[in-house]
C-alpha cells in the first residue's frame, strides 16, 4: 500500500513523492512532514530549493482520509494537523496545485472527513471514493476485475469490487457522466469525492462471477440520475437517460 507525501511550497505548489514506507515515517520520520515544517535535518534544504513550506499532505492509497500539516499562525514551532477527505487530496493531486486559500479551507472545518462519512443517506452500502487512481495512465496493469461473488448473508447479495470502482473513478473522475454534477463543486468539502458508480449490466442479473471492465462496464452517476436509471426494469441505458435529459 503506497504512502503519498506532498509538500506545498511557495515556488513549487505540489511536490509529491512516495519514498516513505509508513504513515508514521511520512509524518514523524527524519524526512517526514514535521521535520520539513520545522526545518530539521536534511529536509530543511527544501525550503531554499522550493520556497517556504505552506502545507504538507500525507495519505495512503487505500484510506478514506488523509492528513494535513502546517505551521501554526501563532507560534513558529507549533504544527497544526487536520484530517481531510481523500477526495480533496485527489483533486489537488490531479491539478498538481494547492493554493493558500485551499489550505485555509482544509483547516477551517472541524472535521471535514467526518462530515463526508455521513453524507451518503441514500446508499449507505455504496463505497465512496476512498481512493481513486488520479490519472488513467496510473491504472493497474490488468484489464479486468472479478465481481459478482455471491455471499450468503440473510439473502444473496453480490460482492462489489472496490478496486474496480477506484479504477472507474480514476478514469472518469467523481463527476456524474449524465448531468455533469460534481458534488465537490456544488457543496464544497462536504461533497468532495461523493458519487455513485452504476453497473451498466446489473450484478443481480449476472448470477455468477464475471470479469468487469471498470471503464466500459462501470460509470459514475449522481444519486438522482442513478435513481432515474433504475426507474425501469431493466434499467435504462445511460445514453437513453442522457437523451431524455437533453430534451427536457
Amino acid at each position: 500500500m503506497a504512502i503519498n507525501f506532498a509538500a506545498v511550497h511557495d515556488r513549487k505548489r505540489w511536490r509529491k513523492h512516495r519514498i516513505h514506507q509508513t504513515v508514521a515515517n511520512a509524518t514523524d520520520g527524519k524526512d517526514g512532514a514535521k521535520n520539513l515544517l520545522l526545518r530539521n535535518g536534511r529536509v530543511a534544504e527544501m525550503w531554499t530549493r522550493y520556497g517556504n513550506v505552506r502545507c504538507v499532505f500525507v495519505w495512503e492509497d487505500d484510506a478514506e482520509n488523509g492528513h494535513a500539516f502546517r505551521l501554526g499562525r501563532d507560534g513558529k514551532d507549533m504544527i497544526q494537523t487536520q484530517t481531510i477527505p481523500i477526495g480533496l487530496l485527489l483533486r489537488f493531486d490531479k491539478a498538481k496545485d494547492c493554493s493558500d486559500q485551499d489550505i485555509d479551507e482544509c483547516f477551517k472545518a472541524k472535521s471535514a472527513a467526518t462530515d463526508q462519512t455521513e453524507a451518503n443517506p441514500l446508499r449507505p452500502d455504496e463505497p465512496r471514493l476512498d481512493v481513486a487512481i488520479t490519472f488513467p495512465d496510473d491504472l493497474p496493469n490488468y484489464d479486468h476485475f472479478v465481481e459478482g461473488l455471491a455471499l450468503q448473508v440473510l439473502v444473496n447479495r453480490f460482492e462489489r469490487s472496490l478496486d474496480a470502482r477506484r479504477a472507474c473513478l480514476g478514469h472518469y473522475g467523481p463527476t456524474c457522466q449524465i448531468c455533469s454534477l460534481d458534488f465537490g463543486e456544488r457543496y464544497g468539502p462536504l461533497g468532495l469525492g461523493f458519487i455513485h458508480v452504476h453497473h451498466r449490466v446489473p450484478i443481480s442479473l449476472i448470477r455468477s462471477t464475471y470479469r468487469v471492465d471498470p471503464v466500459a462496464d462501470l460509470i459514475p452517476v449522481c444519486p438522482n440520475c442513478h435513481a432515474m436509471l433504475h426507474r425501469r426494469e431493466p434499467p435504462l441505458q445511460v445514453e437513453e437517460l442522457q437523451a431524455l435529459l437533453n430534451r427536457s
